[in-house]
């Protein structure tokens, strides 16, 4: 009986078999997770340091498709997909990664099974053809392995998650498990070479301290900027992910922003961005609260209240893709413009 159900399975494969077997180029099994045996590394993406937002509640659709929790982390991140031969569960996939890291001394934070369990639109909003953001490579991913990076959990059945934590506070690790057994799709040959396969999407934050690259921007650079675009993008004006204190290291920064308006006498907005990663709502909140924050301190340093406006526009007016971590970091950003 295995091997009648298997074999249509592998034909299928046909002409994808050898890529389906191969690691993606440069890939590596993350130390604390490894893999399943006999998978093969489908794709992945590494950014030396990143935020992430990890699903930590099922899914819900009143008032909008959402996450009823989440977990936001920063460090390094790598974000693995492994693809089985056809023949294994979702379960047995699953329940290999959870026990491995639990034996490590990760504790399960959140644990979901099914769309009952996990919530109806969880598939949708957790790894989606239409959504770049939530695809491994963020659609840079080209040639046919970018075909299976748009619709690789395009079919997924049996899908299982679960969020895992080791530590606490700033310091915690995270571990996101996401493994479904594929049956059907919508994506042609591609769908049907995944056909009776699982995969499973390992995405891993490892705490870590962000090299401080920003330079700070002098008053008379500030000056020029605006003169000739009506805005200057601040990037010395840091926060802490999901916060919004200065942290002391903006210091420099605020007092060049302080010698321009003390040495100009135009108005200025103070507008906050964010990255597209979360909730709208969200994230048009919190730059909203970062930008008040910033007109606040320079209010404290003596530039009149009536000269400066706080907006937060969240994620509305990038400045570059959000498909890549360099994309996202130029568009969290502090701007100051012409009133």
């Amino acid at each position: 009986m295995g091997v009648a159900w298997q074999a249509p399975a592998r034909a299928q494969t046909a002409p994808y078999g050898p890529l389906l077997a191969q690691d993606f180029t440069g890939a590596k099994d993350h130390p604390w997770t490894g893999r399943y045996a006999g998978s093969a590394i489908l794709l992945q993406s590494v950014a030396a340091f990143d935020e992430f937002n990890f699903p930590a509640g099922k899914a819900q659709s009143a008032g909008g498709k959402r996450f009823s929790s989440t977990v936001r982390a920063e460090g390094r991140l790598t974000r693995t997909v492994y693809v089985t031969q056809p023949g294994r569960s979702s379960l047995e996939v699953f329940r290999n990664f959870q026990t491995h890291l639990q034996d490590q001394g990760f504790v399960t934070a959140f644990q979901c099974a099914g769309a009952e369990g996990c919530g109806e639109p969880f598939k949708e909003l957790k790894y989606h053809w239409g959504n770049k953001a939530s695809q491994v490579g963020g659609g840079a991913v080209t040639g046919d392995r970018g075909r299976f990076a748009q619709s690789v959990f395009d079919g997924a059945r049996d899908i299982r998650y679960a969020l895992l934590r080791k530590g606490e506070g700033p310091q915690a690790a995270y571990v996101g498990l996401y493994v479904a057994l594929n049956q059907g799709g919508t994506f042609g040959d591609v769908s049907r070479a995944l056909n009776e396969r699982v995969t499973a999407l390992v995405e891993v934050i490892e705490p870590k301290a962000m090299e401080t690259r920003i330079e700070t921007i002098g008053s008379d650079s500030i000056a020029a900027t605006l003169r000739s675009g009506g805005a200057v993008a601040l990037y010395g004006l840091l926060f802490d992910t999901d916060q919004a204190v200065l942290k002391p290291q903006s210091e420099p920064q605020l007092a060049e922003m302080v010698k321009y308006l003390r040495g100009n006498a135009a108005k200025v907005y103070v507008v906050g961005h964010t990255d597209n990663q979360g909730a709208l709502d969200y994230n048009l909140g919190l730059s909203d609260r970062r930008a008040k924050a910033v007109a606040e301190a320079l209010v404290k340093r003596g530039v009149p209240a009536s000269r400066i406006a706080a907006r937060g526009v969240g994620p509305l007016s990038p400045t570059a893709s959000n498909a890549d971590e360099a994309g996202r970091s130029k568009n969290r950003r502090v701007e100051l413009v012409l009133q």
